[in-house]
C-alpha cells in the first residue's frame, strides 16, 4: 500500500507540528479557552485525512462516532472505488498527548518481532525525539498489522484498507445514522449471549494461532449489529512468543469477557483452564 510507505521523518513531522499547534508560541501566550484547544486540536486531526481525499479513498467525512484517550474515530463516506458506502477513519492523537510509561507490559518482545536496526534501538534506549516518534510509528503499524494478519486468518475483526500517518483506514460497521455500538451498552435478547459468547471464544482461539493476545479485551472493546460482534482495537495486542506476560493477559482477557456474558446468563469457562488448554495446545504444550 503505498501511503503505509511513509517514512518516519513523516511522524517526527506530525509531531513537531502538533506540539506547536496545541502549545502555541514559545513566549508565553494567554491560555486559550478550552473549546477553543479542543477545536484545535480537533482540526488537526481532520487534516490527517484529506490525503485520503486527495487519493480517492474517501469524498468526505461525516462525523465521529467514537473519541478515546488514544484516537478519535471518524464515520466517512468513501469513494466509490472502494465499493462500499461509509468507511471508518481511526485518528490517532498527537504524539504529545500521549505517555508510553503505561504500555511497557504490552511493548515488551515488539523489538524482538519487528526487529528494528541498531539506529532505531539506540534511540528507543536514550527515549530520544526520534526513539518516541518511532515508537509512535510502530504502535499505530501494530495495530494495521495485526487488523490485516486476523481479517486474513477469518477472525471478526474490521477489515482494513489502508493506512497513512496516523490514520488507519478500515471497514465500518453501522449506517449512516446509526453506527454500532459497543457490546457494553447492548441488551441482550435471551438466547443471544451464548452464541455471542461462544464466537468470542472462537475468535480469542483464532488469534493464538495466529500470535495474538487482545490484552484489552472486554465489551468495550467489540461493536454489535445485526446479531453480530466484531471485536476492535489491537494497537496493545501482544505476541506470545515474544512477550512473558501474554498468559497473564490472555487470562484477564477471558475474566474480563467472562463478567459480561455471565451477566447477560451465559454459561463460562474457568478463565484459567480454558487459557491453559489454550496455550498448551497453540504455543507450549510445556506450560
Amino acid at each position: 500500500m503505498r501511503l503505509q510507505r511513509e517514512a518516519e521523518g513523516g511522524f517526527i513531522r506530525y509531531y513537531k507540528e502538533t506540539e506547536r499547534a496545541i502549545r502555541g508560541p514559545r513566549k508565553n501566550p494567554p491560555p486559550k479557552p478550552a473549546q477553543e484547544a479542543e477545536k484545535t486540536v480537533e482540526e488537526e486531526l481532520l487534516a490527517h485525512l484529506a490525503p485520503l481525499i486527495e487519493d480517492h479513498f474517501l469524498t468526505d467525512v461525516v462525523r465521529p462516532i467514537k473519541s478515546g484517550k488514544e484516537a478519535v474515530v471518524y464515520c466517512c463516506r468513501a469513494d466509490a472505488s472502494l465499493g462500499r458506502d461509509l468507511v471508518a477513519a481511526k485518528v490517532y492523537r498527537p504524539l504529545e498527548t500521549r505517555s508510553f510509561k503505561r504500555d511497557a507490559v504490552y511493548q515488551q518482545g515488539r523489538e524482538r518481532g519487528s526487529r528494528p536496526d541498531a539506529r532505531v534501538l539506540r534511540a528507543l534506549g536514550k527515549k530520544t525525539q526520534h526513539g518516541q516518534a518511532h515508537k509512535f510509528s510502530a504502535w499505530i503499524a501494530h495495530e494495521m498489522k495485526t487488523l490485516e494478519i486476523l481479517h486474513a486468518a477469518g477472525a471478526d475483526v474490521p477489515e482494513p484498507i489502508e493506512r497513512n500517518g496516523p490514520v488507519i483506514l478500515m471497514e465500518y460497521f453501522g449506517d449512516i445514522d446509526n453506527p454500532a455500538p459497543v457490546l457494553l451498552g447492548v441488551d441482550l435478547d435471551p438466547g443471544e449471549a451464548a452464541p455471542l459468547y461462544a464466537g468470542i471464544l472462537r475468535n480469542v482461539e483464532l488469534f493464538l494461532v495466529h500470535h495474538r493476545v487482545h490484552a484489552d479485551l472486554s465489551a468495550y472493546n467489540m461493536l454489535y449489529w445485526n446479531g453480530a460482534v466484531t471485536i476492535i482495537d489491537f494497537p496493545q495486542s501482544v505476541d506470545p512468543r515474544y512477550n512473558d506476560d501474554a498468559f497473564d493477559l490472555l487470562v484477564r482477557d477471558l475474566r474480563t469477557v467472562n463478567g459480561f456474558f455471565a451477566a447477560a446468563g451465559a454459561d463460562i469457562v474457568d478463565p484459567t483452564e480454558h487459557a491453559l488448554r489454550l496455550w498448551r495446545t497453540h504455543v507450549d504444550p510445556r506450560r
